[in-house]
């Protein structure tokens, strides 16, 4: 009797299962809960670890003694809200860390909001948002010591949720939103301009789009972000050079003449944009192997407003090389530009209908594998000079230093002054009910008169502790200037055993104690 062939039948539990799991997936509350638990990780990982501050950190303590409408090079955004957090938690590594795990929680969830507007399957905004994890500047770099590029980053996403919310539904909210986002963003850092500029011009070149931005309810929107970026751009108006010196510094680069420079500016350009899209193509590529083509032929009327943006973006990066002269475009400086990016591919891949069931476990497990290698990495960093012998600024010992501070100021009415930033942030840290100063203090800020101290106790640090000559010249005359012609009584330079490291390595500092004549 011959074998009779049935059909094979799929378990309909099983069927019904695929879905249910990809909606779970796909949730929004799924996602908030693990990135949640993602960023509260990073504060513990950050808390364990030895509690010398990197130089943005200790930046934001320095600068945290005073609320200004400017500070220096970057805007001021990232700057109050760090003032308000310490005003109302006091100076901790968990007042730190935590802001910026606040940060870049709420820039991942305006993110999926942003997605949310314009994809049609509704689950492929968790695909997007997870995209931001694959950018290693955004997962990596901002959690390891970044401060007004977090800043950006959120003023980005923001900016992206309201522009898409304005487009999709333009109601007046959303326009007063769109003000909002526009305003902080501007306050966030200097480069973010480019993005609502290329933005706009990606909208204009949309007939329909351009008919549903340009309204009356467009006046009120940019009301609001004139009076959110005034103040600052008030004091920016009165301290230009302070403020921008340090950036097109860093943007000029070498004088290599006309040909050179921009040859220097496109290279540096092509591998800023490639260091910062390429991980997350070739994850988005193996998460959607068998459709690799189907995507990159998909188009919908939001791939191609996305796209502009994105392409204007560099275009005006483009010009800012021929005419502006800049030299060395750094990835970092490009993050709040090419954010989009992520969010791009799960428009193309929404306009191509592919299936979401399969990449989203695909993508949720790449995504729980990086969430579980940055901390460790991180911990992993602080433990390295036991090894090797080279040393974060986690394992400096400002905490050693700071209580030998702490005995020579005691007793007396004393002021600390610091040879760099990250020094005298470091101090403020560890001994917050003292005044610590560098020269110069922000822009627009008067030196601070030391004649109403008692006591100076000068802070510096080099490798062999002795004082740099720059600063030896520098305080001379900042003493001069006040009046200030007594000598120090104590000085010496002292060694501490770096934090987590061997007992043998030390890191030395010089310190020296002027007790003012009365």
């Amino acid at each position: 009797m011959p074998e009779i062939s049935l059909p094979k039948i799929s378990s309909p539990r099983r069927a019904q299962a695929m879905p249910a799991v990809a909606d779970r997936l796909g949730a929004g509350q799924t996602l908030a809960l693990v990135l949640a638990a993602y960023f509260i990780v990073q504060v513990v990982v950050r808390f364990i670890i030895p509690h010398g501050l990197e130089l943005d950190e200790a930046e934001q303590v320095y600068v945290s003694q005073w609320l200004l409408p400017g500070y220096g090079a970057q805007p001021p955004f990232y700057n109050w809200l760090q003032h308000g957090a310490i005003k109302i938690f006091g100076i901790s590594i968990v007042t730190l860390s935590g802001l910026k795990g606040l940060m870049l929680f709420l820039s991942y969830m305006f993110y999926y909001l942003a997605a949310r507007q314009v994809l049609e399957d509704k689950r492929l905004a968790v695909i997007a948002a997870l995209g931001l994890l694959t950018v290693p500047q955004i997962s990596f770099e901002a959690q390891r010591d970044l401060s007004h590029t977090v800043a950006a980053i959120f003023g980005a996403s923001f900016f992206l949720y309201a522009l898409l919310r304005v487009i999709s539904r333009p109601s007046l909210l959303a326009f007063l939103i769109f003000g909002i986002a526009t305003g902080i963003g501007g306050i966030t850092k200097y480069n973010f301009a480019v993005l609502p500029i290329a933005a706009g011009l990606a909208v204009l070149m949309d007939r329909e789009m351009r008919r549903t931005v340009l309204s009356w309810k467009l006046l009120p929107a940019a009301i609001l972000a004139l009076a959110i970026v005034t103040p600052h751009a008030l004091w920016l108006l009165d301290n230009f050079n302070d403020a921008s010196q340090g950036t097109l510094k860093k943007l000029a680069g070498d004088d290599a003449g006309l040909i050179g420079g921009i040859a220097s500016g496109l290279g540096s350009l092509t591998i800023g944009f490639f260091s910062f899209v390429a991980l997350t193509a070739i994850i988005f590529a193996a998460v959607y192997r068998e459709y690799i083509k189907a995507i990159m032929r998909a188009r919908s009327r939001w791939t191609r407003l996305v796209g502009r943006i994105l392409v204007l973006s560099l275009g005006l990066i483009v010009l800012m090389i021929l005419f502006a002269g800049f030299e060395n475009v750094r990835d970092r400086w490009l993050t709040p530009l090419l954010l989009a990016t992520p969010l791009y591919l799960a428009l193309k891949v929404d306009a191509a209908k592919i299936p979401v069931e399969v990449s989203l476990k695909r993508l949720w497990g790449v995504a729980i594998i990086i969430m579980l290698l940055i901390p460790t990495a991180l911990a992993v960093r602080a433990n390295m000079g036991r090894i090797n012998g080279n040393y974060g600024y986690v394992n400096i010992p400002f905490a050693a230093l700071s209580r030998t501070v702490a005995e020579k100021a005691s007793g007396a009415n004393t002021v600390v002054v610091a040879s760099d930033r990250q020094l005298a942030g470091n101090l403020h840290f560890n001994l917050p009910s003292l005044p610590v100063a560098v020269e110069p203090p922000p822009p627009s800020m008067k030196n601070r008169p030391l004649a109403e101290f008692d006591r100076i106790v000068f802070v510096w640090r080099t490798k062999d502790g002795s004082m740099p000559i720059a600063f030896d010249k520098q305080y001379s005359a900042y003493l001069l200037e006040q009046g200030i012609t007594t000598k120090p009584q104590d000085v010496a330079i002292v060694g501490y055993p770096y934090q987590w490291g061997r007992p043998t390595d030390q890191y030395r500092f010089g310190y020296a104690v002027m007790d003012l004549k009365r």
